[in-house]
């Protein structure tokens, strides 16, 4: 489709929004309220049931619906129904009720639907069709009990830093203000440092030092996330560059977000910067989480194919956390291990996870990956992973994130301690 045209389809629908809130608002008497129904059938069906089951939804439905009630299409598995002139969060519950009756109990010939209903009322939860839409979403996938959720702001964490933190994360990109910090990463047998893992930081004068997991969790939300990476990634390359210039011969790290694997220039892009800043690919490890790839796992392995044929390193990170961790190690093209930070610092007063952390280290190296160990903050957690044979330690215990001229004093430093 036409840009233009994807433009004028966007456009229209706003107006279509603008026109049912309107119309729903002067049905409105004073004093009461305007509810929207987010329903939303969770389960995926295949592409051709898709229009099938959403005409199965709208027709049960219209049985529920009075004089100025609008039920109208929001995607291929959800419907919203926009309530004028009610009492107010009871009378909404009513209807949520009634529509979740109304599909769970289908004719025989039909299927039998199980909705999540999000509902979000006007103005408390938005004083216009797009916020209303978007709390109602909220409630029926972050708040749901027994499939009906009301919109709570002071639950709503990602509304809340929305809120704090969009026009300050717009202004940082645009004028330069994140820098990156290193974190070495020790050889567990040498204990020379091997490589470094560079981290995002973000300095605020009004807001202090915001979270990395903040500032990634609003880049994603905003569709900021290509452009935060791409500065990531031309900044540490560069910065890598001069640490190489100074003699440097151990491998970088840098962390790759969801929407990353989405982006079908990103092979591209890191290949032109490798070329840009003459740095080998076999030097460059891009990590990735397995939410990562749980979207799109054949999109996310064919991204992943092209960054291992350049030659870079693959990582697995958070390793242990997710629900099919194992299943992935079979297809996918990476060459390390990371274990996620909550086995390691619980090893020296829980033998079971110490027990586990064991046995990832094994069974990567019968897969012949090597093992990163991340968040090691004492003696006996580093011993523990020594005399296991783990590859590479990080952690506070050898050294903390630091600046590009403080990780260069500390190699100095490494070096001359050998």
């Amino acid at each position: 489709m036409p840009t233009t045209a994807f433009i004028d389809d966007l456009n229209e629908i706003e107006t279509r929004h603008i026109q049912r809130l309107s119309v729903a608002l002067a049905h409105t008497d004073s004093g009461r309220y305007c509810g929207i129904l987010h329903i939303e059938v969770r389960h995926r069906p295949h592409r051709p049931k898709q229009s099938a089951v959403v005409a199965q939804m709208a027709t049960a439905l219209r049985t529920m619906l009075r004089d100025n009630d609008q039920l109208f299409h929001i995607d291929h598995q959800t419907l919203g129904l926009l309530i004028p002139n009610i009492a107010g969060i009871s009378h909404a519950l009513l209807a949520a009720n009634r529509a979740q009756y109304l599909l769970s109990e289908a004719p025989a010939t039909q299927q039998h639907l199980h909705p999540h209903i999000g509902i979000a009322l006007y103005p408390e939860h938005g004083e216009n069709m797009p916020d209303l839409l978007n709390s109602a979403r909220i409630a029926a996938r972050d708040f749901a009990q027994d499939q009906i959720g009301v919109y709570d702001p002071s639950r709503d964490w990602l509304g809340q830093q929305l809120a704090r933190l969009e026009a300050p994360l717009r202004e940082a990109l645009a004028q330069n203000r994140f820098h990156l910090v290193f974190q070495a990463q020790i050889n567990g047998q040498s204990l020379q440092i091997v490589g470094a893992e560079i981290l995002l930081r973000w300095d605020d004068a009004v807001l202090g030092q915001v979270p990395p997991d903040q500032i990634v969790e609003v880049a994603e939300h905003l569709g900021l996330m290509d452009t935060l990476t791409r500065w990531v990634i031309q900044s540490g390359l560069r910065q890598f560059a001069v640490l190489r210039s100074e003699g440097y011969r151990g491998s970088m790290s840098l962390n790759l977000c969801p929407s990353n694997l989405a982006d079908k220039n990103l092979a591209m892009y890191i290949a032109n910067a490798l070329e840009i800043w003459g740095i080998p690919a076999n030097t460059l490890v891009l990590e990735i989480t397995e939410s990562a790839l749980i979207a799109d796992i054949d999109a996310a392995l064919k991204q992943l194919e092209q960054l291992k044929s350049m030659g870079c390193q693959l990582s697995l990170d958070d390793f242990g956390t997710g629900y099919s961790s194992l299943a992935y190690l079979r297809r996918l093209p990476i060459d390390e291990l990371k274990i996620d930070r909550s086995f390691i610092q619980s090893m020296a007063h829980c033998d079971k996870d110490a027990a586990i952390v064991q046995s990832m280290i094994e069974l990567a190296h019968r897969l012949e990956l090597t093992v990163v160990a991340e968040g090691v903050e004492d003696a006996v957690t580093a011993a523990f992973l020594q005399h296991h044979q783990c590859d590479t330690i990080q952690g506070f215990y050898y050294s903390r994130p630091l600046t590009l001229s403080a990780f260069k004093t500390y190699i100095q430093s490494m070096e001359q301690a050998a």
